[in-house]
């Protein structure tokens, strides 16, 4: 039976924004599935998720996907709706020290359950004070994937920089790209030396 895998985050990892609806998950797998590989592909990407409501909720989505009969590999991508501001308080929607025992909790979670790999959250391109907040904090992701010994594959700073990528995004709604900002994002994850050999250990 072929591998499960279940890629959990935000409106980024849904897709939101792309009229194909392939998003960078349909085009990674699309593309791994060209080269010979067979997936069982879970897209549980929700629009506004933050790592505090991710930690609520994916375990028990998980749970009724699995199979004892195959493997199952868990690919996680969040960080940018932690950082976004609270039109209440004027703060953050998760603080960073939140947003980091969270994402701690999860991935620790996840590991007991088949390999983690993680996605960094591409850039706010609109709204510069998120973008520095964004980076930050996925710096601290980093660090935490680097003690927890699970890949890490950067983004943001690559796509803050992409042309196509900041295009669409601030002709669409300021954060989500068209069809050609998630072919980069799709691009940048293949090409980053980090995702085939984690698939690997998924047979």
């Amino acid at each position: 039976m072929s591998p499960r895998i279940f890629f959990i985050g935000d409106s980024f990892t849904n897709g939101t924004g792309d009229p194909t609806s392939l998003g960078w998950v349909g085009r990674v797998c699309a593309q791994t599935m060209a080269h010979g590989k067979v997936l069982t592909v879970y897209n549980l990407g929700i629009r506004g998720d933050t790592t505090k409501l991710i930690h609520q909720r994916w375990q028990p989505e998980v749970r009724c996907r699995l199979a004892e009969t195959a493997g199952a590999g868990f690919v996680f991508a969040f960080g940018a709706n932690d950082v976004d501001l609270d039109d209440h308080t004027g703060q953050p929607r998760v603080s960073p020290t939140d947003s980091l025992t969270y994402a701690q909790t999860i991935l620790s979670q996840a590991q007991k359950l088949g390999p983690v790999l993680m996605v960094e959250s591409p850039p706010i391109a609109a709204d510069s004070p998120a973008y520095e907040r964004l980076v930050q904090l996925n710096q601290q992701f980093a660090a935490l994937c680097h003690t927890l010994a699970i890949p890490y594959i950067p983004t943001c700073q690559s796509l803050f920089k992409n042309a196509v990528w900041m295009k669409e995004a601030i002709a669409n709604d300021g954060a989500h790209p068209h069809a050609q900002g998630y072919v980069a994002l799709a691009d940048i994850i293949l090409a980053s030396g980090q995702w085939y050999p984690w698939l690997e250990r998924l047979y």
